[in-house]
């Protein structure tokens, strides 16, 4: 385990590392709806689509009516 007396070097870049992943993270939640909409159109279900997004179905069905065709 690294503690507090890590190379500020390390600490730096572990940061950046984050930063990096919380964009990635967000983004993937601006594309979510287009993809659950993508994915109804090739059949699965709103339980499918909220099994695979971790979400209820009802969730996956307010989220695809919310989302722009």
């Amino acid at each position: 385990m690294v503690t507090e007396t890590a190379p500020a070097g390390l600490k730096s870049l572990a940061r950046e590392f984050l930063e990096l992943q919380q964009q990635r993270h967000q983004q993937n939640r601006v594309h979510r709806p287009y993809f659950a909409r993508l994915a109804r159109d090739y059949g699965l279900t709103h339980q499918e689509i909220g099994e695979v997004y971790g979400i209820t179905e009802a969730a996956v069905r307010s989220m695809i009516k919310r989302s722009v065709k």
